[in-house]
Order: C-alpha cells, then sequence, then structure tokens
C-alpha cells in the first residue's frame, strides 16, 4: 500500500477557501478574513493569489462595495482532490454561481453573515441557500425552507442560511448533514457517530429527535407588506426550524420586522436583530442606524 501523498499546508489552506467559496457561490476579502481571523489586506490577497492561479473568478460589479470572487472550474478541481488531505468534504451538486449587478450587495452582506456565525458558533453547521436547495432536493423533503401562498400561487422560500446544531450522543445527527470545509462529518453511518454510545431510552419513549436548525434572513430592503407579512406567518407555522434569526440593515427593517411579527404573534419564533450586530463595517456596508 503506498503512502499517502504529502500535500503542503499552504495547498490544502487554499483548496479548503475554494470548497468554502464554493458551497457559498461567491465570498469578499471581508468575509474571509472574519473566517480566518486575518486581516481584510491578508485576506485579499490570498483571493487574488488564487485569481492569478485560475482558481477563482474576481467580480467587481458595484462601485465602492468590495469584489466577489466565485471558484472556477479548475479551483473546483483542486478543492476536490485535496478533500481528504484538508479534512473538509467538498461540497457537491451545486451548480455555477452567477453575479449580477441585482444581487450582488445581498451576496456580499450574506457571505460575511455566513462567515460570522461560522466563528460564532462553532462545531455548527451554517450553510448558505446553495446548500440547503441541494439537502432538500436530494432528501426529497423540506429541511428548512417554507410553503407560502394559497392555491394556484404557492412558492418555496428559502433563508439565506441555516445553522444546524451539532450532533450529540442522544440526539442523533441530522439528516442531510455532511461536513463542510469547517465541520467534520455528522452522520448516523459515519464512523464518529457510531462510535458514540446511544443515550438509553426508556421503553415505550420515542427516540430522540435530531437536533432541529435555525433560519437565517438578512434584510437589506424593505419589503411589500403582503410579501413580509405572507413570509412572517410562514416561518410562524414552521415546526420543523427552532427559530428564525433575521438581520435588518436599517432602524426602518427593522420596525417593520418587529411590528409584523407582533401581528402574528411569534414573537417567541422569530427574532430580529440590526446587522450592525453580526457584520462588521465594511465598503458598502458603513452599518450605522437610518
Amino acid at each position: 500500500m503506498k503512502d499517502a501523498t504529502y500535500v503542503p499546508q499552504l495547498v490544502c489552506r487554499q483548496a479548503a477557501m475554494l470548497a468554502w467559496t464554493t458551497g457559498l457561490g461567491a465570498v469578499t476579502p471581508e468575509a474571509l478574513a472574519e473566517r480566518e481571523d486575518v486581516s481584510a489586506r491578508i485576506a485579499g490577497g490570498r483571493l487574488d493569489d488564487a485569481v492569478r492561479l485560475g482558481l477563482l473568478d474576481r467580480w467587481s460589479v458595484l462601485v465602492g462595495y468590495s469584489s466577489l470572487y466565485t471558484v472556477t472550474p479548475k479551483g473546483r478541481g483542486l478543492a476536490r482532490k485535496h478533500q481528504d488531505a484538508g479534512s473538509y468534504t467538498y461540497p457537491k451538486g451545486l451548480g455555477v454561481s452567477r453575479i449580477g449587478i441585482k444581487d450582488a450587495r445581498h451576496m456580499i452582506a450574506c457571505a460575511g453573515v455566513t462567515a460570522a456565525l461560522e466563528r460564532r458558533y462553532p462545531g455548527h453547521r451554517v450553510i448558505g441557500e446553495r446548500e440547503l436547495r441541494r439537502d432538500e432536493r436530494e432528501g426529497g423533503r423540506r429541511l428548512a425552507s417554507v410553503e407560502i401562498g394559497g392555491v394556484g400561487r404557492r412558492r418555496s422560500h428559502f433563508p439565506d442560511m441555516v445553522i444546524w446544531p451539532p450532533a450529540t450522543p442522544a440526539t442523533p445527527a441530522t439528516p442531510a448533514t455532511p461536513a463542510t470545509s469547517t465541520t467534520p462529518a455528522t452522520s448516523d453511518t459515519s464512523p464518529a457517530a457510531s462510535s458514540m454510545p446511544a443515550a438509553p431510552v426508556a421503553p415505550g419513549e420515542p427516540p430522540p429527535q435530531p437536533p432541529l436548525p435555525v433560519a437565517v434572513e438578512v434584510e437589506l430592503t424593505s419589503k411589500g407588506k403582503e410579501e413580509l407579512m405572507e413570509n412572517l406567518r410562514a416561518w410562524a407555522r414552521c415546526r420543523y426550524v427552532e427559530a428564525v434569526l433575521y438581520f435588518a440593515e436599517t432602524r426602518k427593517i427593522e420596525e417593520e420586522l418587529l411590528d409584523g411579527i407582533e401581528e402574528v404573534k411569534a414573537e417567541e419564533e422569530i427574532v430580529v436583530n440590526p446587522l450592525s450586530e453580526i457584520l462588521k463595517p465594511q465598503p458598502g456596508f458603513p452599518l450605522i442606524d437610518e
């Protein structure tokens, strides 16, 4: 049996960065800086180095905002190749992320919030909308999205990200939660899970259920009253998420959310925080109450 090929630490770190970017779709220097606990200048240098190597593409679509970086086919290949050495799992089944002016600002904010949540909740699995859509598609059921609308106008609404709690011996791993670039795999069939002793269950008692996720929404603009109330009612009815956490960029958006939550009587299920509570100031996001 041949010895495992040595992979330099720098390459492993770069491959993990590419896998993380693939999962989110696009990242910024500020998001990578938050994730790797370095300055935005150093993080930007690492991203630009990957651009020069043909592993990432750089998109500067909004004046006064940070650039977005997406993974190229060459970068995906490198991330897949070194996932064993890098102790992460490449996020399969995701399409190519497309950057447009309409969604760029929201993508910038979501990248930063995701990185901050990963640091705030170590051991949890934080995923974006792309990975949630894949997980629900492969699992054939809703995990953290909701259905909105009546007969003839039903639609699915996906949160911007989801926080999955870690599994414990008493609570088996949540379905469809493979490892990410920051969190080891936790599934009922993984070696780690199978080696954990199962908590005793009294006769007649149902087995322990997987921990429920928290849905996260990043609100940068005011929604129409009808759309806002439809979303809030759907979250208030949802019984397969533990809670919904909104981050509102402005005080006006925050007040609109709080008024709607009070109207649907969902104060226990839905929490609103200012975006400045999780996201550090960065180009295009001064995060001053307005």
